[in-house]
């Protein structure tokens, strides 16, 4: 299942100054995982970041077939967790662990409690980088603050700690009436031979809230690298869009591996078997008859 969408990641190599900007909107996107899931207002808008995050993720990959997969666990937060995937083709998928949040939903506090709640204030995550032959990559890794955590966090511990590329990030996703009204990401990242003096001109603007403030009103990667003090010599554009592999043949074949035993039970029942991809809230309904024919 594919949805068409007007996302995109913009990547902005500044020579120069020995930097990378990655620039990412991925609103479409997390407005479809929105709705698929039937997600509610706090667990839909922190989805939307995880789906911004992975975005950036993307830029990890080089070749057709590559995938990174985001697996978060919050062990401290009502949330749960969270799984989410990019391609190299620029396809997202993914989920939050719960949907709605009865208790955060409709609650009258600021902000920074309600993510502190939903997510807690530490994370397990793991990375995993892979292709179509088998070959992975993983990092795992904690993280955790005393006050909070975020998305952001979780991004910058990975390309800080786990690739030791020095890099920041900052996520922006907003909503509106209870449902996704916007979702940006940027990545910063230094290559080595950056000057230590420029790295700490670039952390100033993201700590002092300018950067976020960019995102808020929808600055383009110029109006970003202009805010940063950075030229960028050559821009590369890649759509991003909402995309799930799930298919009937998929979940026929799945069924297939059931014991023999179970797939009579779901028969004796004599109605229709329904059946959701975790990965994308689809659901496939698979009658007696199917059932029977396997």
């Amino acid at each position: 299942m594919t949805q068409n969408s007007l996302d995109r990641r913009v990547t902005a190599v500044c020579a120069k100054d020995h930097l990378v900007l990655t620039l990412a909107n991925v609103t479409d996107t997390a407005r479809t995982l929105e709705r698929n899931h039937l997600c509610g207002p706090v667990a839909g808008l922190i989805q939307a970041e995880f789906t911004a995050a992975a975005a950036l993720l993307g830029t990890l990959t080089d070749h057709d077939g590559q995938t990174v997969l985001l697996r978060v666990n919050f062990p401290d937060g009502q949330l749960r967790g969270a799984v989410i995937e990019v391609t190299h083709e620029g396809t997202v998928r993914g989920y939050v662990r719960r949907k709605v949040l009865p208790e955060l939903d409709d609650a009258d506090i600021s902000d920074k409690e309600l993510f502190r709640k939903a997510i807690g204030c530490k994370a397990q995550c793991a990375v995993i980088v892979s292709d179509r032959s088998g070959a992975d990559t993983h990092a795992v890794f904690g993280c955790g603050f005393e006050d909070h955590l975020s998305v952001t966090d979780i991004l910058e511990e990975y390309f800080n700690n786990s690739l030791q590329r020095r890099a920041y990030a900052q996520i922006s996703a907003a909503s509106e009436d209870g449902h996704v009204a916007c979702a940006h990401a940027l990545l910063c990242e230094f290559m080595p031979e950056a000057d230590q003096s420029a790295c700490g001109d670039v952390e100033k603007r993201f700590d002092d809230g300018s950067v976020q403030a960019a995102m808020d009103r929808g600055a383009d990667i110029a109006e970003i690298a202009a805010l940063l003090g950075v030229t960028p010599t050559g821009f590369e554009e890649k759509p991003i869009r909402f995309a799930c592999t799930c298919s009937d043949e998929k979940v026929i074949a799945m069924l297939r591996t059931l014991p023999k035993e179970d797939r009579e039970a779901l028969i004796a029942k004599g109605e229709p078997t329904d059946i959701y991809c975790h990965m994308c809230g689809r659901g496939f309904t698979i009658t007696p008859e199917q059932l029977k024919a396997l």
